[in-house]
Protein backbone atom coordinates (compact mmCIF):
# COMPACT_ATOMS: atom_id res chain seq x y z
CA UNK A 1 0.00 0.00 0.00
CA UNK A 2 2.97 2.73 0.73
CA UNK A 3 4.45 1.80 -2.05
CA UNK A 4 1.58 2.03 -4.59
CA UNK A 5 0.55 5.64 -2.42
CA UNK A 6 4.07 6.64 -2.81
CA UNK A 7 3.74 5.91 -6.73
CA UNK A 8 0.76 7.80 -7.02
CA UNK A 9 1.99 10.77 -5.20
CA UNK A 10 5.30 10.88 -7.26
CA UNK A 11 3.16 11.00 -10.64
CA UNK A 12 0.74 13.55 -8.92
CA UNK A 13 3.59 15.96 -8.68
CA UNK A 14 5.03 15.63 -11.87
CA UNK A 15 1.83 15.76 -13.45
CA UNK A 16 1.64 19.33 -11.00
CA UNK A 17 4.88 20.29 -12.13
CA UNK A 18 4.24 19.76 -15.50
CA UNK A 19 1.23 21.97 -15.16
CA UNK A 20 3.32 24.12 -13.48
CA UNK A 21 6.05 24.69 -16.02
CA UNK A 22 3.05 25.37 -18.72
CA UNK A 23 1.41 28.06 -16.93
CA UNK A 24 4.66 30.03 -15.97
CA UNK A 25 5.33 30.00 -19.79
CA UNK A 26 2.28 31.43 -20.72
CA UNK A 27 2.21 33.91 -18.09
CA UNK A 28 5.36 35.02 -18.91
CA UNK A 29 4.69 35.14 -22.86
CA UNK A 30 1.60 37.17 -21.50
CA UNK A 31 4.15 39.92 -19.79
CA UNK A 32 7.09 39.50 -22.04
CA UNK A 33 5.67 42.85 -24.39
CA UNK A 34 3.93 44.48 -21.95
CA UNK A 35 7.00 46.64 -20.62
CA UNK A 36 8.88 46.45 -23.75
CA UNK A 37 10.66 49.80 -23.48
CA UNK A 38 9.44 50.85 -19.98
CA UNK A 39 11.04 49.24 -17.51
CA UNK A 40 14.20 48.65 -17.62
CA UNK A 41 15.95 44.53 -18.47
CA UNK A 42 12.25 43.66 -18.61
CA UNK A 43 12.50 42.00 -21.87
CA UNK A 44 15.41 40.52 -20.98
CA UNK A 45 14.76 38.70 -17.40
CA UNK A 46 11.40 37.99 -19.05
CA UNK A 47 13.53 35.98 -21.74
CA UNK A 48 16.43 34.14 -19.23
CA UNK A 49 12.94 33.11 -17.33
CA UNK A 50 11.77 31.46 -19.88
CA UNK A 51 14.87 29.72 -20.49
CA UNK A 52 15.08 28.58 -17.21
CA UNK A 53 11.46 27.27 -17.12
CA UNK A 54 12.13 25.28 -20.65
CA UNK A 55 15.59 24.11 -20.37
CA UNK A 56 13.69 21.04 -19.00
CA UNK A 57 11.41 20.55 -21.87
CA UNK A 58 14.43 19.29 -24.43
CA UNK A 59 14.43 15.49 -22.75
CA UNK A 60 10.72 15.24 -23.80
CA UNK A 61 11.13 11.71 -25.76
CA UNK A 62 8.05 12.11 -27.69
CA UNK A 63 8.03 15.12 -29.18
CA UNK A 64 8.56 15.42 -32.84
CA UNK A 65 10.48 18.64 -34.47
CA UNK A 66 9.60 19.10 -38.45
CA UNK A 67 11.73 19.65 -40.99
CA UNK A 68 10.21 23.32 -41.17
CA UNK A 69 11.44 24.53 -37.69
CA UNK A 70 14.66 22.99 -37.45
CA UNK A 71 15.75 24.36 -40.35
CA UNK A 72 15.01 27.66 -38.35
CA UNK A 73 16.46 26.51 -35.37
CA UNK A 74 19.92 25.35 -37.42
CA UNK A 75 20.15 28.73 -38.81
CA UNK A 76 20.31 30.61 -35.08
CA UNK A 77 23.12 28.24 -34.52
CA UNK A 78 24.54 28.94 -38.06
CA UNK A 79 24.72 32.40 -37.06
CA UNK A 80 26.59 32.09 -33.59
CA UNK A 81 28.61 29.50 -35.65
CA UNK A 82 29.55 32.37 -38.66
CA UNK A 83 30.19 35.23 -35.31
CA UNK A 84 32.51 32.69 -33.31
CA UNK A 85 34.58 31.61 -36.74
CA UNK A 86 34.52 35.28 -37.94
CA UNK A 87 36.30 36.90 -34.44
CA UNK A 88 38.82 33.83 -34.41
CA UNK A 89 39.99 34.29 -37.76
CA UNK A 90 40.29 37.83 -37.43
CA UNK A 91 41.77 37.85 -34.03
CA UNK A 92 39.19 38.10 -31.09
CA UNK A 93 39.54 41.87 -29.77
CA UNK A 94 38.05 43.72 -26.87
CA UNK A 95 34.91 44.56 -29.70
CA UNK A 96 34.52 41.49 -30.55
CA UNK A 97 34.31 39.84 -26.81
CA UNK A 98 32.12 42.76 -25.38
CA UNK A 99 29.68 42.11 -27.90
CA UNK A 100 29.80 38.43 -28.29
CA UNK A 101 27.49 38.49 -25.17
CA UNK A 102 24.32 38.32 -27.07
CA UNK A 103 24.96 35.44 -29.79
CA UNK A 104 24.39 32.83 -26.73
CA UNK A 105 21.04 34.38 -26.10
CA UNK A 106 20.20 32.94 -29.78
CA UNK A 107 21.08 29.47 -28.49
CA UNK A 108 18.61 29.77 -25.60
CA UNK A 109 16.06 30.34 -27.87
CA UNK A 110 16.16 26.54 -29.12
CA UNK A 111 14.91 25.03 -25.51
CA UNK A 112 12.11 27.67 -25.51
CA UNK A 113 11.07 26.80 -28.75
CA UNK A 114 10.35 23.36 -28.20
CA UNK A 115 8.59 23.72 -24.93
CA UNK A 116 6.48 26.67 -26.67
CA UNK A 117 5.33 24.37 -29.79
CA UNK A 118 4.04 21.64 -26.88
CA UNK A 119 1.56 24.56 -25.74
CA UNK A 120 -1.11 24.98 -28.64
CA UNK A 121 -2.71 27.46 -26.63
CA UNK A 122 0.33 29.08 -25.86
CA UNK A 123 -0.19 32.06 -28.94
CA UNK A 124 -3.46 33.22 -27.01
CA UNK A 125 -1.69 34.94 -24.26
CA UNK A 126 1.12 36.44 -26.53
CA UNK A 127 -1.02 37.76 -28.76
CA UNK A 128 -3.91 39.17 -26.15
CA UNK A 129 -1.59 40.92 -25.02
CA UNK A 130 -0.46 43.08 -28.36
CA UNK A 131 -3.09 45.71 -27.85
CA UNK A 132 -2.14 46.26 -24.19
CA UNK A 133 1.32 46.64 -24.96
CA UNK A 134 0.39 48.94 -27.69
CA UNK A 135 -1.58 50.68 -25.27
CA UNK A 136 1.16 51.03 -22.87
CA UNK A 137 4.04 52.44 -25.37
CA UNK A 138 1.60 54.58 -27.03
CA UNK A 139 0.50 56.32 -23.34
CA UNK A 140 4.70 56.09 -22.54
CA UNK A 141 5.75 57.66 -25.54
CA UNK A 142 3.16 60.71 -25.26
CA UNK A 143 3.91 61.26 -21.68
CA UNK A 144 7.46 61.45 -22.75
CA UNK A 145 7.05 63.40 -25.31
CA UNK A 146 4.88 65.65 -23.91
CA UNK A 147 7.17 66.29 -20.80
CA UNK A 148 10.45 67.70 -22.72
CA UNK A 149 8.24 69.90 -24.72
CA UNK A 150 6.60 70.99 -21.19
CA UNK A 151 10.01 71.72 -19.71
CA UNK A 152 11.61 73.62 -23.14
CA UNK A 153 13.62 70.56 -24.40
CA UNK A 154 12.35 71.53 -28.10
CA UNK A 155 16.28 71.44 -29.60
CA UNK A 156 16.29 68.15 -29.72
CA UNK A 157 12.89 66.47 -28.69
CA UNK A 158 11.36 62.69 -28.98
CA UNK A 159 9.97 59.44 -27.13
CA UNK A 160 12.81 57.75 -26.43
CA UNK A 161 11.65 55.60 -22.96
CA UNK A 162 14.37 53.77 -21.69
CA UNK A 163 16.25 52.21 -24.47
CA UNK A 164 16.60 55.32 -26.95
CA UNK A 165 14.06 56.83 -29.53
CA UNK A 166 15.21 54.13 -32.46
CA UNK A 167 14.39 51.24 -30.19
CA UNK A 168 11.20 52.86 -28.86
CA UNK A 169 9.75 53.77 -32.88
CA UNK A 170 10.86 50.51 -34.32
CA UNK A 171 8.98 48.45 -31.74
CA UNK A 172 5.93 50.88 -31.11
CA UNK A 173 5.68 50.03 -35.35
CA UNK A 174 5.83 46.96 -34.65
CA UNK A 175 3.16 46.64 -31.86
CA UNK A 176 1.14 48.99 -33.82
CA UNK A 177 0.49 46.82 -36.94
CA UNK A 178 0.46 43.67 -34.73
CA UNK A 179 -2.49 44.79 -32.64
CA UNK A 180 -4.49 46.02 -35.43
CA UNK A 181 -4.06 42.55 -37.06
CA UNK A 182 -5.32 41.18 -33.44
CA UNK A 183 -8.64 42.45 -33.74
CA UNK A 184 -9.52 39.35 -36.43
CA UNK A 185 -8.65 37.41 -33.17
CA UNK A 186 -11.76 38.00 -31.48
CA UNK A 187 -15.66 39.47 -32.03
CA UNK A 188 -16.09 40.85 -29.21
CA UNK A 189 -16.72 44.98 -29.90
CA UNK A 190 -14.62 46.03 -26.67
CA UNK A 191 -11.40 43.91 -27.67
CA UNK A 192 -12.18 46.08 -31.45
CA UNK A 193 -11.72 48.87 -29.31
CA UNK A 194 -8.87 48.12 -28.01
CA UNK A 195 -7.03 46.81 -30.59
CA UNK A 196 -7.78 50.14 -32.65
CA UNK A 197 -7.08 52.50 -29.56
CA UNK A 198 -3.85 50.25 -29.28
CA UNK A 199 -2.54 50.39 -32.69
CA UNK A 200 -3.09 54.24 -33.28
CA UNK A 201 -1.70 54.63 -30.03
CA UNK A 202 1.52 53.01 -30.90
CA UNK A 203 1.18 54.58 -34.12
CA UNK A 204 1.45 57.87 -32.35
CA UNK A 205 4.63 56.55 -30.59
CA UNK A 206 6.28 55.79 -33.69
CA UNK A 207 5.62 58.79 -34.73
CA UNK A 208 6.63 61.04 -31.87
CA UNK A 209 10.20 58.54 -31.48
CA UNK A 210 11.00 60.97 -34.27
CA UNK A 211 12.67 58.21 -36.03
CA UNK A 212 12.59 58.03 -39.72
CA UNK A 213 13.24 54.26 -39.96
CA UNK A 214 10.23 53.67 -37.96
CA UNK A 215 8.01 56.44 -39.97
CA UNK A 216 9.34 54.57 -42.74
CA UNK A 217 8.57 50.98 -40.97
CA UNK A 218 5.09 52.24 -39.90
CA UNK A 219 4.11 52.88 -44.16
CA UNK A 220 5.25 49.95 -44.83
CA UNK A 221 3.44 47.26 -42.24
CA UNK A 222 0.11 49.27 -42.96
CA UNK A 223 0.62 48.99 -46.40
CA UNK A 224 2.01 44.87 -46.15
CA UNK A 225 -1.13 44.37 -43.36
CA UNK A 226 -3.83 45.99 -45.78
CA UNK A 227 -2.50 44.09 -48.80
CA UNK A 228 -2.86 40.23 -46.25
CA UNK A 229 -6.15 42.06 -45.30
CA UNK A 230 -6.93 42.84 -48.35
CA UNK A 231 -10.42 39.75 -48.77
CA UNK A 232 -11.10 40.39 -45.26
CA UNK A 233 -14.98 40.79 -44.57
CA UNK A 234 -15.13 43.55 -41.61
CA UNK A 235 -18.92 44.94 -41.38
CA UNK A 236 -18.37 48.79 -41.88
CA UNK A 237 -21.30 49.93 -39.26
CA UNK A 238 -21.31 52.94 -37.30
CA UNK A 239 -19.70 51.64 -34.47
CA UNK A 240 -16.49 50.05 -36.42
CA UNK A 241 -16.51 53.25 -38.41
CA UNK A 242 -16.12 55.37 -34.96
CA UNK A 243 -13.63 53.40 -34.10
CA UNK A 244 -11.72 53.83 -36.83
CA UNK A 245 -12.05 57.25 -37.64
CA UNK A 246 -11.44 58.21 -33.91
CA UNK A 247 -7.97 56.07 -34.02
CA UNK A 248 -7.32 57.90 -37.57
CA UNK A 249 -8.12 61.19 -35.77
CA UNK A 250 -5.59 61.10 -33.06
CA UNK A 251 -2.97 59.64 -35.05
CA UNK A 252 -3.90 63.05 -37.51
CA UNK A 253 -3.82 65.12 -34.28
CA UNK A 254 -0.31 63.98 -32.96
CA UNK A 255 1.20 64.59 -37.16
CA UNK A 256 -0.51 68.29 -36.38
CA UNK A 257 1.06 68.79 -32.99
CA UNK A 258 4.59 67.34 -34.40
CA UNK A 259 4.95 69.40 -37.07
CA UNK A 260 4.53 72.72 -34.88
CA UNK A 261 7.87 72.11 -33.58
CA UNK A 262 10.63 73.04 -35.47
CA UNK A 263 13.20 70.16 -35.04
CA UNK A 264 10.50 67.68 -36.30
CA UNK A 265 10.66 69.95 -39.35
CA UNK A 266 13.91 70.00 -39.88
CA UNK A 267 14.26 65.82 -39.47
CA UNK A 268 11.71 65.24 -42.00
CA UNK A 269 13.63 68.00 -44.24
CA UNK A 270 16.89 65.70 -43.48
CA UNK A 271 15.43 63.42 -45.62
CA UNK A 272 15.83 64.96 -48.79
CA UNK A 273 18.47 67.68 -47.88
CA UNK A 274 21.35 65.11 -46.11
CA UNK A 275 22.19 62.41 -49.10
CA UNK A 276 21.94 65.46 -51.30
CA UNK A 277 24.94 67.33 -49.40
CA UNK A 278 26.80 63.49 -49.33
CA UNK A 279 27.03 62.81 -52.99
CA UNK A 280 27.65 66.01 -53.57
CA UNK A 281 30.56 66.72 -51.20
CA UNK A 282 34.24 66.20 -51.81
CA UNK A 283 34.86 63.12 -49.74
CA UNK A 284 38.76 64.26 -49.74
CA UNK A 285 38.07 66.92 -47.53
CA UNK A 286 35.90 66.59 -44.06
CA UNK A 287 32.51 67.08 -44.47
CA UNK A 288 30.17 68.17 -42.43
CA UNK A 289 28.25 66.28 -39.77
CA UNK A 290 24.68 64.86 -40.37
CA UNK A 291 23.12 61.72 -39.30
CA UNK A 292 22.50 60.38 -43.10
CA UNK A 293 26.17 62.05 -43.85
CA UNK A 294 27.56 59.92 -41.79
CA UNK A 295 25.45 56.80 -42.23
CA UNK A 296 26.16 56.73 -46.11
CA UNK A 297 30.24 57.47 -45.50
CA UNK A 298 30.00 54.22 -42.94
CA UNK A 299 28.36 51.92 -45.46
CA UNK A 300 30.77 52.86 -47.90
CA UNK A 301 33.35 51.96 -45.48
CA UNK A 302 31.64 48.45 -44.54
CA UNK A 303 31.51 48.07 -48.26
CA UNK A 304 35.39 48.65 -48.76
CA UNK A 305 35.96 46.31 -45.31
CA UNK A 306 33.80 43.82 -47.08
CA UNK A 307 35.99 43.64 -50.33
CA UNK A 308 38.93 43.43 -47.75
CA UNK A 309 37.80 40.12 -46.58
CA UNK A 310 34.60 39.21 -47.86
CA UNK A 311 34.13 35.02 -47.08
CA UNK A 312 34.07 35.91 -43.41
CA UNK A 313 34.74 38.99 -42.45
CA UNK A 314 36.65 41.41 -39.88
CA UNK A 315 34.99 39.83 -36.66
CA UNK A 316 31.67 41.54 -34.77
CA UNK A 317 32.31 44.89 -33.48
CA UNK A 318 35.72 45.89 -35.09
CA UNK A 319 34.54 47.75 -38.29
CA UNK A 320 35.45 51.03 -35.79
CA UNK A 321 39.03 49.69 -35.53
CA UNK A 322 38.91 49.03 -39.71
CA UNK A 323 37.27 52.21 -40.57
CA UNK A 324 39.99 54.14 -38.68
CA UNK A 325 42.67 52.45 -40.71
CA UNK A 326 41.16 53.24 -43.59
CA UNK A 327 40.51 56.80 -42.56
CA UNK A 328 44.34 57.17 -42.15
CA UNK A 329 44.69 55.29 -45.71
CA UNK A 330 42.98 57.98 -47.35
CA UNK A 331 40.54 55.79 -48.59
CA UNK A 332 37.46 56.94 -46.01
CA UNK A 333 36.39 60.23 -44.95
CA UNK A 334 37.49 61.27 -41.75
CA UNK A 335 33.51 62.00 -40.23
CA UNK A 336 33.38 58.44 -39.33
CA UNK A 337 35.96 58.21 -37.12
CA UNK A 338 35.72 56.43 -34.09
CA UNK A 339 38.16 57.79 -31.35
CA UNK A 340 36.78 55.36 -28.86
CA UNK A 341 38.14 52.29 -31.10
CA UNK A 342 41.55 53.75 -31.47
CA UNK A 343 41.70 54.59 -27.70
CA UNK A 344 40.30 51.65 -26.09
CA UNK A 345 39.50 49.36 -28.37
CA UNK A 346 35.66 49.84 -28.09
CA UNK A 347 33.23 47.95 -30.68
CA UNK A 348 31.50 50.06 -33.16
CA UNK A 349 28.65 49.75 -35.90
CA UNK A 350 27.46 51.11 -38.89
CA UNK A 351 24.11 51.19 -38.25
CA UNK A 352 22.17 48.63 -40.76
CA UNK A 353 22.30 44.69 -40.19
CA UNK A 354 22.92 45.00 -43.80
CA UNK A 355 26.21 46.65 -43.99
CA UNK A 356 27.52 45.59 -40.47
CA UNK A 357 26.95 41.69 -41.25
CA UNK A 358 28.38 42.45 -45.14
CA UNK A 359 31.59 43.79 -43.06
CA UNK A 360 31.67 41.50 -39.85
CA UNK A 361 30.91 38.39 -40.65
CA UNK A 362 31.07 38.61 -44.99
CA UNK A 363 29.08 37.20 -47.51
CA UNK A 364 28.17 33.79 -45.52
CA UNK A 365 27.73 35.88 -42.50
CA UNK A 366 25.42 38.10 -44.10
CA UNK A 367 22.93 35.27 -45.84
CA UNK A 368 22.52 33.49 -42.71
CA UNK A 369 21.07 37.08 -41.14
CA UNK A 370 18.55 37.74 -44.28
CA UNK A 371 17.90 33.52 -43.78
CA UNK A 372 16.96 34.42 -40.30
CA UNK A 373 14.23 36.49 -41.06
CA UNK A 374 13.76 35.51 -44.35
CA UNK A 375 12.98 31.74 -43.70
CA UNK A 376 10.21 31.96 -41.26
CA UNK A 377 8.58 34.75 -43.72
CA UNK A 378 8.27 32.28 -46.61
CA UNK A 379 7.13 29.44 -44.58
CA UNK A 380 4.26 32.18 -43.75
CA UNK A 381 3.58 32.55 -47.31
CA UNK A 382 3.85 28.71 -48.09
CA UNK A 383 1.37 27.90 -45.43
CA UNK A 384 -0.87 30.93 -45.59
CA UNK A 385 -3.77 28.03 -46.35
CA UNK A 386 -3.43 26.08 -43.93
CA UNK A 387 -3.61 29.01 -40.76
CA UNK A 388 -6.00 31.67 -40.31
CA UNK A 389 -3.93 34.20 -38.62
CA UNK A 390 -0.73 33.29 -37.36
CA UNK A 391 0.96 33.63 -41.21
CA UNK A 392 0.18 37.15 -41.10
CA UNK A 393 1.79 37.88 -37.48
CA UNK A 394 4.75 36.28 -39.27
CA UNK A 395 4.59 38.09 -42.00
CA UNK A 396 4.78 41.39 -39.99
CA UNK A 397 7.03 40.63 -37.72
CA UNK A 398 9.55 39.67 -40.00
CA UNK A 399 9.18 42.38 -42.44
CA UNK A 400 9.37 44.97 -39.38
CA UNK A 401 13.04 43.65 -38.86
CA UNK A 402 13.88 43.32 -42.48
CA UNK A 403 12.95 47.46 -42.37
CA UNK A 404 14.50 48.13 -38.86
CA UNK A 405 17.53 46.54 -40.41
CA UNK A 406 18.30 48.98 -42.91
CA UNK A 407 19.29 51.53 -40.93
CA UNK A 408 19.93 49.65 -37.38
CA UNK A 409 21.14 46.71 -36.49
CA UNK A 410 18.45 44.88 -34.15
CA UNK A 411 20.72 41.58 -33.36
CA UNK A 412 23.79 43.01 -31.42
CA UNK A 413 21.26 44.81 -28.54
CA UNK A 414 19.96 42.10 -26.09
CA UNK A 415 16.48 43.55 -26.13
CA UNK A 416 15.86 43.47 -29.48
CA UNK A 417 17.30 40.23 -30.20
CA UNK A 418 14.80 39.12 -27.42
CA UNK A 419 11.65 40.42 -29.09
CA UNK A 420 12.48 39.21 -32.37
CA UNK A 421 13.68 35.52 -31.34
CA UNK A 422 9.87 35.68 -29.21
CA UNK A 423 7.97 36.97 -31.76
CA UNK A 424 9.40 34.49 -33.81
CA UNK A 425 8.98 31.40 -31.61
CA UNK A 426 5.57 32.23 -31.03
CA UNK A 427 4.34 33.02 -34.34
CA UNK A 428 6.15 29.81 -35.28
CA UNK A 429 4.92 27.80 -32.96
CA UNK A 430 1.20 28.87 -33.51
CA UNK A 431 1.70 28.66 -37.77
CA UNK A 432 3.84 24.65 -37.49
CA UNK A 433 0.40 23.50 -35.06
CA UNK A 434 -1.97 25.13 -37.43
CA UNK A 435 -0.41 23.64 -40.57
CA UNK A 436 -0.10 19.85 -38.79
CA UNK A 437 -3.25 20.53 -37.11
CA UNK A 438 -2.50 20.67 -33.75
CA UNK A 439 -4.16 23.66 -32.66
CA UNK A 440 -7.53 23.90 -31.13
CA UNK A 441 -8.96 26.72 -32.45
CA UNK A 442 -11.21 28.96 -30.62
CA UNK A 443 -14.75 29.24 -31.42
CA UNK A 444 -16.07 32.68 -32.98
CA UNK A 445 -16.97 35.32 -30.59
CA UNK A 446 -14.89 33.78 -28.04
Amino acid sequence: MFLKNTKNWIFKSASNFEASRTNSVILLLFLFPLFVNSIRHWVSSIYVLLFLVSIFSINRKDFHIYKEERIFLVLLIAHVGSVIISNTLAGWTNASLDWFGVEPRYLLAIPIYIFVRQIPSAWKAFAFALPLSAVIIGIHAIIDFLMKYKVGAVEIIYAEGIYGHIYMGNIAALLSVTSFLARSLRQNPGWKVLCFGGAALAACAALLSITRNAWLSLIVLYGVVFVLESNFNMKWDRKNLAIVFSSVGMVALTLFLMFRVDYVQERLEQVYDEPKAYFNADRSKPMEFSSLVYRLEQWRGATLAFLEKPILGHGVGNIGTVGNRLIQEGKLNEVVYHPQSEKVGAPAHVHSAYFEYLADTGIIGLLIIVSMMGYPLFLSLRWRKRSDHAWKFLVLTNTAFLVASLTEIPFIRNNWSSVFLVFNIVFLAWLVNDRYELTQKPAKGK
